[in-house]
């Protein structure tokens, strides 16, 4: 069913004008037609609506909401910081990970990404990744678009995780061969139920010896592993997200 997302939590019964890009999307490219039924959501809420009005030489529609939809967001939010990846690497981590149903991204310039932003660029970039997230969260029917922020300091990491109440982030790390995730997940599901998870995955060459020792200085991050293989960045990402998900009992487990 196709989706459109609000900067507020739809109401029923309140009719709802849709214009600009998504506007234009659903009139003259997916071609919509009064009576058709999509879903709309707006701060984590998810109505059913049905098209009323439609005025095709603006591109715009009009909803209105008529009952609540059924929550398709994990009871515990699971955030995923990203070391910057060269290419178009991020691009699919972003998508991958919004679709298993991450709650957000901090991506990061660490001592070993090859891949730099400018800070010139940097909001084009940004732009560019929500982007991608906001198509791979309408696709995936998420009641939530999860949020993208770029950060250049552990500072600014630790500041990032302490905003979303995320206390020891799971920092994935080659080096650690005894201490795996589903253990990590259990230890703190066992502290707190419904605390917020966060795993953090290193770029191409993986951490510094420096790195590694401020992670666990600035944010107590706790070391784990995957499992023998050694994983690619783009991989690891998801494949952790998911596997914490699905402990959270969040992928039909």
């Amino acid at each position: 069913m196709p989706r459109v997302f609000l900067a507020h939590p739809p109401e029923l019964g309140q009719t709802i004008w849709v214009d600009g890009d998504e506007g234009h999307h659903f009139v003259r490219v997916l071609r919509a037609r009064i009576g058709e039924q999509v879903a709309v959501v707006g701060s984590g809420v998810a109505c059913l609506a049905r098209i009323v009005e439609m005025d095709k030489q603006a591109g715009a529609f009009a909803l209105l909401p008529e009952r609540v939809l059924p929550s398709h967001e994990s009871r515990v939010p699971v955030y995923l910081i990203q070391g910057l990846a060269k290419g178009d690497k991020i691009d699919s981590i972003i998508q991958q990970a919004t679709e298993i149903g991450v709650a957000g991204f901090l991506l990061l310039e660490t001592e070993r990404s090859v891949a730099r932003v400018e800070p010139r660029r940097a909001e084009a970039k940004l732009t560019r990744w929500r982007r991608v997230a906001r198509e791979a969260a309408a696709q995936a029917q998420r009641d939530v678009i999860p949020s993208v922020d770029l950060a250049v300091t552990m500072v600014d990491a630790a500041r990032w995780l302490q905003s979303r109440s995320v206390g020891s982030p799971f920092l994935l790390d080659e080096a650690e061969t005894s201490h795996g995730l589903r253990a990590a997940v259990a230890a703190v599901r066992k502290r707190e139920d419904k605390a917020a998870m966060a795993v953090v995955v290193g770029p191409e060459g993986g951490w510094s010896d420096a790195e590694r020792r401020e992670w666990a200085r600035a944010c107590d991050a706790v070391p784990v592993t995957l499992g023998p293989r050694i994983l690619r960045t783009e991989t690891a990402g998801p494949a952790a997200v998911a596997a914490i998900l699905y402990e959270l009992d969040e992928l039909g487990g």
